[in-house]
């Protein structure tokens, strides 16, 4: 069947609108100055003082303030000189708390400090005035001082640019940890609007709904590396962890050495996870070890939806895109997903489980609602975006790889267990190839890792990986029924699985088979399955001189040069037509581009 041309757009149920944000009046990035501004609305708030004016902190802004430690507050020192003051101690001379301030001087020396303290109301004082506080120079004996030049007599020195340069650096590395953490919270404050569990669940069967997990079971692994400096990699990572934990799970990040601490300072349970297959396989071994099953996923997915709606009855693309617009779309959290996976693979018929499970590769999954594809699926890739590893699974990911490797880790689990569980009608809306960071940062505009990776699944997987017909750097995986993927299938394999498709596609009927012979049903295959009973089966087909104005028809024909009849019309091939649809090249295109003159069968039968 063709590609569908529906295409999924991100829900606007998913997020709440930003008016309904109970921090809507805070921005989205810290300015200079936001946290030193809040810190003496507080002050002022604080004081009792009727007298004076003033706007309230910002509710996001108040609470990040109060969870700065000292030590990353612009005011504290620099170098803490022996015997010196404590900050936290920093008093006036009458008795006035002083608060390490968020901004510092630029001449200030490194073993001074800077904080705020309230006033007192004098006779002088105006009623609506916008005092209430004050900046000090804290020496490093406690000393306060409100003005440069009484500080730089008790100094002994200038309060130069100069002086104050490390102090400036240091301050600014504060604002972008601090920043950066800001809008990670503005992000992660974000109310995700999920439908009930129960609305997925329904979909499952009385067997699987008594395997249905808790949230208890899980190990939650997000692999990730070099986005948490970013604003764009903030926003995605602060999703990821909010629906995560609006679900009920903490889930672990597994990153890059050089950005751990960038990780740690969003407030994220965050180690060392190595490289990409290493991160992945530390965090199986994670899941092993605290007897829990593993749930790796992206750090830049938006949502998870799920459709429920019953299955075309026709196997064309009008009928599947109907079918999709009639079904219901679900918003699930990632949590209930794994659960409904493991659910699903748990209460599989069979006596060997798969111990594997995901989603479906694409964002809309309008094409598996057509006639003979079904919402689940058990030899087919399993995208590492999201999925589930079941306790007891011995399969790893090859540490050789750098791309491609949820191909390999797919073929290792059937290979192990026989099948995995690729729920169809659950898709994710995700970036995947224009996010910063992570796997996109391994790949390469020439495409040199892509085809090492590929080359290494074609050398482990000769019978299971193929390339891609239509995109560059890309692979297929088509899992044998019989036989591992690594065997070559003999010639009695071969013979029955043609005999197999007869059967399936019912191009001929039982009793047709069983008095016909072998030879005879597989040229009967040819006829009347692809429509070609006017072509040879064994001619073979080229181009000729005649180019086609249309484009997609000169493409196809060259990917059928060199190919019988009977090869280049057996399903295995496909095309995009001039509509964008993919296509099954058939007996009926076949006889078409011969007809006009820019294919010629030549050979066994033909007139050629």
């Amino acid at each position: 069947m063709g590609k569908t041309i529906k295409k999924t757009t991100f829900a606007k149920k998913v997020f709440k609108k930003k008016k309904a944000h109970a921090y809507y009046k805070d921005t989205e990035r810290l300015r200079k100055g936001t946290f030193q501004a809040a810190l003496k609305s507080v002050l002022k708030s604080s004081s009792g003082r009727k007298d004076i004016a003033f706007n309230e902190a910002g509710r996001l802004a108040k609470k990040h303030m109060d969870t700065v430690p000292l030590k990353e507050r612009a005011g504290y020192p620099i170098v803490r000189a022996k015997g010196s003051v404590d900050p936290k101690n920093w008093v006036s001379g009458k008795g006035v708390k002083v608060m390490v301030d968020f901004a510092r001087y630029a001449g200030l020396p490194d073993d001074w400090g800077q904080g705020v303290k309230t006033t007192i109301a004098t006779s002088h004082s105006k009623p609506g005035g916008a005092g209430g506080t004050y900046t000090v120079f804290v020496a490093p004996d406690g000393k306060l001082f409100y003005h440069k030049g009484p500080a730089e007599e008790y100094a002994k020195k200038k309060f130069s640019i100069e002086a104050g340069r490390k102090g400036q650096e240091h301050a600014k590395e504060l604002m972008a940890i601090q920043a950066r953490r800001f809008a990670f919270d503005f992000e992660a404050q974000a109310v995700v609007k999920v439908d009930p569990d129960e609305s997925l669940f329904k979909v499952l069967n009385p067997r699987e709904r008594k395997y249905l997990p808790s949230k208890k079971e899980f190990h939650v692994g997000i692999v990730s590396a070099r986005r948490a400096q970013s604003h764009e990699g903030i926003v995605d990572i602060a999703r990821v962890q909010s629906a995560f934990t609006q679900a009920g799970v903490t889930p672990t990040w597994y990153v890059d050495a050089g950005s751990l601490k960038d990780y740690k300072a969003l407030g994220l349970n965050a180690k060392v996870g190595g490289k990409l297959t290493a991160a992945r396989n530390m965090a199986l071994k994670d899941a092993k070890k605290a007897g829990k099953v593993c749930v790796q996923c992206s750090d830049d997915i938006s949502a998870w939806e799920y459709r429920v709606g019953k299955q075309a009855t026709e196997r064309t693309d009008e009928a599947a895109n109907a079918a999709y617009d009639a079904s219901k779309r679900l918003i699930v959290s990632p949590v209930a997903a794994a659960r409904f996976m493991l659910a699903k693979m748990r209460g599989a018929p069979e006596k060997k489980k798969p111990k594997l499970g995901g989603v479906y590769m694409l964002s809309s999954c309008s094409r598996t609602f057509g006639c003979g594809t079904g919402p689940f699926v058990r030899k087919s890739f399993i995208l590492g975006d999201f999925f589930v590893v079941d306790r007891g699974s011995k399969c790893l990911f090859d540490p050789k790889m750098t791309l491609k490797e949820d191909y390999d880790f797919t073929c290792s689990h059937l290979k192990e267990n026989g099948s995995v569980m690729r729920c169809n009608r659950l898709t994710l809306v995700v970036k995947h190839y224009s996010n910063s960071g992570g796997a996109v940062a391994t790949r390469d505009k020439k495409g040199v890792e892509e085809r090492k990776n590929i080359a290494i699944l074609k050398r482990k997987w000769p019978n299971a990986i193929f390339d891609h017909r239509t995109r560059k750097n890309e692979v297929n995986l088509r899992w044998k029924d019989k036989g591992e993927a690594g065997e070559a299938p003999t010639a009695s394999r071969a013979r029955k699985g043609a005999m197999k498709k007869v059967v399936v596609n019912r191009a001929v009927s039982k009793k047709a088979i069983a008095k016909t012979s072998r030879t005879s049903v597989k040229k009967t295959i040819v006829k009347k399955t692809n429509g070609c009973t006017n072509l040879p089966p064994n001619a073979v087909l080229a181009c000729t001189e005649k180019e086609s104005k249309t484009e997609y028809i000169s493409l196809r024909c060259k990917q059928v040069a060199g190919k019988t009849v009977s090869e280049a019309c057996n399903g295995s091939i496909n095309f995009t037509d001039a509509k964008g649809n993919v296509r099954i090249y058939r007996g009926t295109d076949c006889k078409y581009d011969i007809a006009c003159g820019v294919l010629v069968a030549k050979g066994k039968g033909s007139k050629n």
